[in-house]
């Protein structure tokens, strides 16, 4: 019967596993000066080494004659260890044994002293699927072993594992292997097996292993029985269902020019063919990720995982995206795959998507207008769309002088009424308003004289001094005056009249602070200089009467509400209550 090939080539000593060498030095090292832990913890991806290494090193400790800190492999010790005869030495799966009642017997077995072996040696896979009852019978004898006991725990999952566990183990953790040791791997196993097989073809085949050395073999055991011993790049792109380069960098193409069309093509195309939807998706994640890297790395070749001919196809393709928009592309991406796990409709879910990816108008988040924006910017730059110079400066220019005007009205108006007054001697001086202080009035000797004129632009140009309340980020007294019931004149004052709903935060309204500020807000924005009060409409008989007062409206609650919606429709966002 025909054994697998990774298999008949799983490493029997340390310098057979290829990527961990950090592990291997310093197992190696520990057997060498016989300081061995009672307890292991292996951890790492699938196909790393971690069962292995186990196997390895139950070996060494009880190997007769040690080569170079290796197992010899040849003693009576070592081989009944390899034919799996040695019951000093028990391998147990975790998945299928993971109750206390199989970690107490485990724990009855650990009293007895091994029967001709150094060490007993258990290697406990796939920990983390152990029960909680479990790991709370192994932990006082993980805690305190026998001194001829050795616990290897293995894992995947090692975040699964209990704080208690992990403190009372030595952790080494095994890394992916990288995609050349896989392939001098490869090399090694076709020349041993007379296989013939091109540099690509193992190149796609550790890709796609990600890193595991046991789903690198297996695939290149599947390629061995796909052919008849000579394997090309074409047959492994078949036998594993991956996207043809030519046609996913079309693809690609597509979506960085916004050809909604063209990806709607492909997408049917795969389909009609009867391609997995979900492995075009993944391949479109890889590609992406490939150009991401080009565009932030540059010319970063050792970084692109990609076929050899197309890595420089891919570093174009790089120049002619962004970093926000690749950013984007592969949030969409991730967000259909997930999508794909669970649809009944994965051509519709897939076109859907493709709709949202390649025509940024139809999403509505922030880095699909930043590629809105930057397509409009590209079409202004190649020429194809043209901004009306003229048009915006006489639209400038009419605003400039709308303003102009009104500025022009005031002082006009305030000079007028500034000589009336000096032919009737009248004296402005003697004007008295003895309730200025409480209705937070302003008082100013070099203020203008009010007119009804004035008074009328004041009222037209309100929206001008809000937006410049804005600039200034006075967002409560904004809100107020947003809520403005109506602005008066009284003893030569501009008394702006608030809505009833302000009556809770009147005193803070009326501070001298907001006063003086709206002086200089007035003064920059209409050009004059006034004295400013802030009074409630309840307040405008008694104003008027000479009496102002700061008593509170009844409906302080919807008052205060009401305050609250304008400030949060001014930071564009929703208010959250707190019980």
């Amino acid at each position: 019967m025909h054994k697998a090939l990774y298999r008949v080539y799983r490493p029997i000593v340390f310098e057979d596993m290829i990527g961990q060498e950090h592990i291997i030095k310093t197992l190696k090292n520990q057997i060498k000066e016989g300081n061995l832990n009672h307890a292991y913890l292996f951890c790492g991806t699938r196909g790393t080494g971690k069962t292995t290494a186990a196997k390895i090193l139950s070996r060494a400790v009880n190997c007769d004659n040690l080569e170079n800190n290796n197992p010899c492999n040849q003693c009576e010790s070592c081989v009944s260890i390899l034919d799996n005869s040695n019951i000093d030495v028990v391998e147990i799966d975790a998945a299928s044994n993971n109750s206390v009642d199989d970690i107490r017997e485990l724990r009855e077995t650990v009293k007895y002293t091994p029967s001709n072996s150094k060490y007993k040696v258990y290697i406990i896979d796939e920990v983390h699927m152990l029960s909680q009852g479990a790991f709370n019978a192994l932990l006082k004898t993980l805690e305190e072993p026998p001194s001829y006991v050795i616990f290897i725990l293995a894992t995947t999952e090692p975040n699964k594992i209990p704080a208690t566990i992990l403190s009372r183990c030595q952790r080494f953790d095994f890394k992916r292997v990288s995609i050349n040791d896989l392939m001098d791997r490869m090399r090694n196993i076709c020349k041993s097996e007379n296989i013939e097989i091109d540099e690509e073809s193992l190149r796609i085949v550790a890709r796609n292993g990600q890193g595991s050395v046991r789903d690198s073999l297996s695939i290149l055991d599947k390629c061995v029985s796909f052919t008849d011993g000579v394997i090309n790049a074409s047959d492994v792109e078949d036998i594993l269902g991956i996207t043809d380069p030519i046609q996913l960098i079309e693809f690609a193409r597509n979506i960085i020019e916004y050809n909604v069309g063209g990806c709607i093509k492909l997408v049917e195309e795969y389909y009609t063919n009867g391609k997995d939807l979900k492995i075009l998706t993944l391949d479109l994640i890889q590609l992406f990720r490939n150009i991401m890297v080009a565009k932030i790395l540059g010319d970063a070749e050792d970084f692109i995982e990609f076929t050899v001919e197309y890595k420089n196809i891919i570093i174009e393709l790089s120049k002619a995206v962004r970093k926000e928009e690749l950013v984007r592309v592969l949030t969409l991406l991730s967000e259909l795959l997930d999508n794909l796990r669970f649809t009944t409709n994965s051509r519709m879910s897939m076109e859907v998507y493709m709709m949202k990816i390649a025509a940024p108008q139809t999403d509505s988040s922030l880095e699909a207008l930043y590629s809105r924006i930057e397509k409009l910017e590209k079409l202004i730059e190649d020429g194809k769309i043209s901004i009306i110079n003229n048009v915006i400066a006489d639209l400038d220019t009419q605003n400039n002088k709308t303003a102009g005007d009104r500025q022009k009205n005031f002082a006009h108006g305030v000079n007028k009424h500034q000589k009336v007054e000096q032919k009737s001697g009248t004296d402005s001086d003697s004007t008295t308003a003895s309730d200025s202080s409480d209705a937070g009035a302003s008082s100013s000797e070099s203020t203008s004289v009010l007119t009804e004129d004035i008074l009328n632009n004041i009222k037209e140009g309100w929206m001008g001094l809000m937006n410049q309340l804005n600039k200034d980020n006075k967002k409560v007294l904004r809100a107020f005056l947003l809520e403005k019931v109506d602005l008066i004149i009284n003893n030569d004052i501009l008394y702006i009249v608030g809505s009833e709903n302000f009556s809770f935060v009147i005193a803070r309204l009326r501070s001298a602070e907001n006063i003086d500020y709206l002086k200089v807000a007035i003064k920059k924005v209409f050009g004059i200089d006034v004295n400013v009060g802030i009074i409630l409409s309840s307040e405008t008989d008694k104003m008027l009467g000479g009496n102002i007062s700061n008593d509170r409206s009844s409906d302080e609650s919807n008052g205060q509400n009401r305050l609250l919606e304008l400030i949060g429709d001014d930071f564009s966002g929703e208010i959250e209550y707190e019980e």
